[in-house]
């Protein structure tokens, strides 16, 4: 059985699920629901898979009700885009000093997969990203300071970005220039296209559209896959 704890340490807060015999190590940055059952559950996964991942929790402190979706909203834009210098780089330092992981990646889902991409912009430490229907908007929200898709060319390590087809988020136009712009670098990108699914479409409550049913089921083994090997590479 996994072995799960949570920490909240100065700027690291979180949930986080210990691989027996690490490869690595993963830094999940949730969607807006934040550390709720299925980010647990995909931490668990890593662990089950070789490596000890730990869920960021943007909203350390908050206990608003995760099926209130305007309030989560709300809640999600009042954060701010220096977190990336501050609360994500500790998470990393936490994970490659107190944790003793060898290599890092980072794993972002939604309003995760936008940070995820600046993260991996800002702190060259990174041995992969990972971004799922990154919530990339242009133009950016009033609380958002750093373009995505400009600071993708900063990007030193591969990159692997899940899109949704039919996202109203990070629309198609969006999705083909962050693309564009990543593929100019000299590391690898990888992308997946997954027609008629939705953003968020690994949400539980999305299962119902065959689309997401097998985005979801299609999506998950190439990325596990791609996180090891840049994990194992890296270590």
């Amino acid at each position: 059985m996994v072995r799960t704890d949570t920490i909240d340490a100065d700027r690291v807060h979180g949930f986080v699920a210990h691989a027996d015999y690490p490869s690595g190590g993963a830094l999940v940055l949730p969607t807006i629901t934040g550390v709720d059952q299925p980010m647990q559950a995909i931490a668990r996964q890593l662990a089950e898979a070789g490596l000890t991942a730990l869920v960021w929790n943007p909203f350390h402190g908050d206990t608003s009700n995760p099926t209130d979706f305007p309030g989560l909203m709300a809640r999600a834009n009042k954060l701010n885009d220096d977190l990336v210098d501050t609360h994500l780089s500790a998470c990393i330092d936490h994970m490659l000093g107190a944790l003793r992981l060898r290599s890092v990646a980072v794993l972002g889902f939604c309003l995760g997969g936008r940070y995820s991409l600046l993260l991996a912009a800002h702190d060259q430490r990174l041995a992969a990203c990972v971004a799922f229907y990154p919530s990339v908007r242009v133009p950016m929200k009033p609380n958002e300071t750093r373009d995505a898709i400009v600071l993708a060319t900063q990007i030193s390590c591969p990159v692997h970005i899940v899109q949704a087809g039919a996202d109203e988020v990070i629309v198609f136009p969006t999705f083909l220039k962050l693309r564009e712009v990543l593929e100019k670098r000299l590391v690898a990108t990888m992308t997946q296209l997954h027609p008629g699914a939705v953003h968020s479409f690994m949400r539980p409550d999305l299962q119902s559209s065959p689309a997401n049913v097998a985005a979801t089921r299609l999506s998950w083994p190439p990325v596990l896959a791609f996180l090891q090997d840049s994990l194992r590479a890296a270590g």
